[in-house]
């Protein structure tokens, strides 16, 4: 081998090297902002419904384990089951937290994907950010025929990553809704009740 072509592998060696190195860092740049993990996040599972419905991609029942990969990413699933219980949390055993927050996790994310593919084929809107110290709202809208539908993320930053905590669809906040439904049904029923509702509720048909 000529020394030309050595010199001219290890150059590219070094520019595959550089790439490496600096690539990763510029994606981690733009997942720190709750914009660009929103919008990221967002557009993966919008791709894989549009994919799904257009015939091109697996039917979207053989793809939600991919989509709940993607959002599990960024929703704080397990925060979201605990601020729905308000104070009854702490009542709880671990089991029966555990086994709520696994049901409500499946409740969540079915809320979530069936509202994603009402309006998958909108053009969608990054709006704006708000950041207040950990704490950030991250405004978004799809626009359809009969006008702007807003849905916007609450979120919080906990070890250098912000998670969606809450959302807030035309302008009615999950967690608000699910806490006073909880909360309803505890003043005359028991959780184990609770329970065989949500077991109900997030069976989805085969």
């Amino acid at each position: 081998m000529s020394p030309d072509s050595k010199n001219n592998r290890f150059f590219m060696g070094l520019l595959v090297l550089l790439a490496l190195l600096v690539f990763p860092r510029l994606t981690r740049a733009e997942d720190a902002n709750p914009m660009g993990v929103i919008k990221n996040g967002t557009d993966k599972v919008l791709s894989i419904l549009r994919q799904s419905r257009s015939g091109r991609g697996l039917p979207l029942r053989q793809r939600e384990s991919e989509i709940l990969n993607v959002v599990s990413t960024y929703f704080d699933f397990g925060q979201m089951a605990e601020r729905s219980m308000g104070t009854t949390w702490n009542q709880l055993s671990p089991r029966n937290r555990q086994e709520f927050a696994s049901l409500f996790k499946k409740l969540l994310f079915n809320t979530y994907l069936d509202r994603m593919q009402h309006y998958h084929n909108q053009p969608i809107t990054y709006d704006s950010q708000q950041v207040n110290g950990d704490l950030a709202v991250v405004k978004t809208h799809f626009l359809t025929e009969g006008g702007n539908i807003p849905i916007n993320y609450r979120m919080y930053k906990e070890g250098g990553y912000w998670k969606v905590y809450d959302v807030v669809v035309q302008g009615v906040s999950y967690d608000d809704n699910y806490r006073a439904q909880i909360t309803s049904i505890l003043a005359s029923q028991s959780f184990e009740s609770l329970l065989v509702m949500l077991r109900q509720k997030v069976e989805r048909p085969g």
